[in-house]
């Protein structure tokens, strides 16, 4: 457990691309090694979520670096902070639409 724990994290602060790309190159040769493990052992299971889970496991520092993002909420709080830097929209109106829509995404509230 402590190894893919090791393997999901990723240091905050590197902006290289060419370090990025390694690091995640390296991760997921030590997750192979993790799922070749548990295959051993007959932890069918683990061996089934950690391959189901290997495609999407540095998506969000990939699209980082491409200035994309994965997050529903990072997506509305970019649109709503271009709004109010760019636009006409008050903080207090930016603050009541964050309100509304983060209510909606976690909470099945219908405004």
């Amino acid at each position: 457990m402590a190894e893919v724990f090791d393997i999901c994290a990723i240091r905050s602060g590197v902006e290289e691309d060419e370090i990025i790309q390694g690091m995640i190159a390296a991760k997921l040769k030590r997750l192979e090694e993790v799922i070749d493990y548990c295959r051993e052992r007959g932890c069918q299971a683990t061996v089934t979520y950690l391959q189901n889970a290997k495609g999407d496991l540095f998506t969000a520092i990939s699209n980082r670096r491409q200035g994309k993002t994965t997050s529903r909420v990072e997506r509305l709080f970019r649109t709503v902070n271009m709004r109010v830097n760019v636009g006409k929209w008050s903080t207090s109106g930016g603050l009541n639409v964050t309100k509304i829509r983060l209510a909606y995404y976690y909470n099945g509230f219908d405004a």
